[in-house]
Formats: structure tokens, sequence, C-alpha cells
């Protein structure tokens, strides 16, 4: 490829979010002091590293160089999940932060791009794979999270 397709900012997107999400998420398990929140979130951290590794890879394979871009709400995660709040509380204070996020999502742009034909297949076929990856760690976070909730601990 020589032009450099829109798509390749999404997948620096993608590789981004992922790799400061298993960032925050290892810094929070690392503080817990509940075994099943600490065992959740190590797993689904390790798969963000990894996730932004293959986005990282995707990106070279296609030609391309990452870029690194400035998330101005990173350090506030990591503050919020390594600080002494209760977990209940750091959970209430990402799902706000997240309604925050500018619109269409990162995640609303990768389900999007599963179906668009600009993006290549080989590309398209990551990103369904990554979808359901995502899902899957956010059906685990959210029955950890739910347990939390009602303890409100």
């Amino acid at each position: 490829m020589t032009a450099k397709p829109e798509y390749i900012n999404l997948l620096n997107d993608i590789r981004l979010q992922e790799h400061r999400a298993g960032v925050y998420l290892e810094a929070w398990a690392q503080k817990t002091a509940n075994v099943k929140l600490k065992d959740c979130l190590s797993f689904v951290a390790a798969r963000e590293y990894s996730h932004g590794d293959i986005f990282d890879r995707r990106i070279r394979e296609l030609g391309f160089e990452t870029e690194s871009i400035e998330d101005p709400d990173f350090e506030e995660k990591v503050r919020v999940v390594t600080s002494e709040i209760s977990d209940a509380e750091k959970i209430t204070w990402l799902k706000e932060a997240r309604l925050r996020q500018p619109t269409p999502s990162v995640r609303d742009r990768y389900e999007a791009a599963t179906n668009d034909e600009s993006v290549d297949p080989l590309t398209r076929s990551l990103l369904r794979w990554f979808t359901d990856v995502e899902n899957d760690s956010v059906v685990y976070m959210g029955e950890v999270y739910g347990e939390i909730e009602k303890t409100g601990q």
C-alpha cells in the first residue's frame, strides 16, 4: 500500500487504547485486596497488552508506522484505580468516565470497520476476532463488577 488508508488511524487508536487499558487494569490488580477482582483484572490486562501488540504488528504489516497520541484522561484513570477509594467506587468512576468518551467511540468505529469493504479483508477479520474477545472480557468483568457493586466494597 502506498497511500495511507484512513483505517490505519483507527488501528493506531485501538493499539493505544488497549495498551493503556493494560496499564491501568494491571495497576488496579496490584492494588485490590479482592482476589476474584485481582484475577479478573490481571487476565483482562494481559489480553489488553496483547491486543496492543497485535494492532502494532498489523499496522507495520500494512507498511505504516504507529503514532503516539496523548490521552488526557489516562493519568487520571491510573490515579483513580491506584487510590484508596473502594473497588466499587472505582467501578462507578470508570463507568462514568466511559460515558464521557467522544462519539463515535473507538468501539463504534472498529465495529463499523468490520463491514467496511475499504478495509482489507485480513484486517476486517482481525477486527471481528477482536470484537469477540472484547465482548468476552466485558462479560467477565461485568460479572465480577456486579458482585462488587452488590456489596459496595
